[in-house]
């Protein structure tokens, strides 16, 4: 019972992602998160960036900070107003087209094996959906959608508009039910009473 817009343009859309992240913005989560325990590896995010144990599990990018040449504070506000800019365009373009969600690959290629990913150059970590590395307040959910040519588990993302989660999770319920393509390992053990 969907209807299919294929494809939808979201005016300036690389532009506007090149401008997602911010080096503010990756301190205070990071303080956050470690900031929670009683005994944290790193005091700072610089730390544990210039950490030898760091450059062994992440491969460094352009820019020197670890961080891809991110923003810093200066460059901040000119951050915050892409992120206000890109949630305009999209949320402008579902109104136009009347789109529930905007369904998309859940990572931006190939999956990987997990031995790339316990290992050196640990290519687990690349491929984030960058939509919704950028935008705040919007949902989204990922649901098996088969498998590549190399037999390997790929997904499909909705992201929905802000504070539409249980509109996101029925249209991702209804097309895992539908298209049945979540197919458990074999290597895991059935639970008591499944066939």
């Amino acid at each position: 019972g969907a209807t299919v817009i294929d494809p939808i343009v979201i005016p300036d859309l690389h532009r506007l992602e090149a401008r997602r992240a911010s080096l503010e913005e990756d301190e205070r989560a990071f303080e956050g998160y470690f900031g929670r325990g009683g005994n944290p590896p790193f005091r700072s995010r610089r730390e544990m960036l210039q950490s030898p144990e760091y450059a062994t599990v992440i491969r460094p990018r352009s820019g020197g900070d670890g961080g891809g040449g991110r923003a810093g504070a200066a460059e901040y506000p000119e951050y915050l107003a892409a992120r206000e800019e890109l949630m305009i365009n999209v949320l402008k373009v579902m109104a136009d087209h009347g789109l529930d969600a905007i369904a998309s690959k859940s990572v931006e290629h190939q999956p990987n094996l997990i031995s790339e990913g316990v290992g050196p150059p640990y290519y687990s970590s690349f491929g984030a959906t960058h939509l919704n590395t950028c935008l705040v307040y919007v949902p989204m959910i990922s649901v098996p959608a088969g498998f590549s040519s190399d037999h390997l588990p790929v997904g499909i993302a909705f992201l929905g508009r802000p504070y539409t989660e249980g509109v996101m999770i029925r249209l991702a319920y209804a097309y895992e039910q539908t298209t049945r393509h979540r197919v458990p390992p074999d290597t895991t053990p059935r639970l008591p009473g499944e066939p």
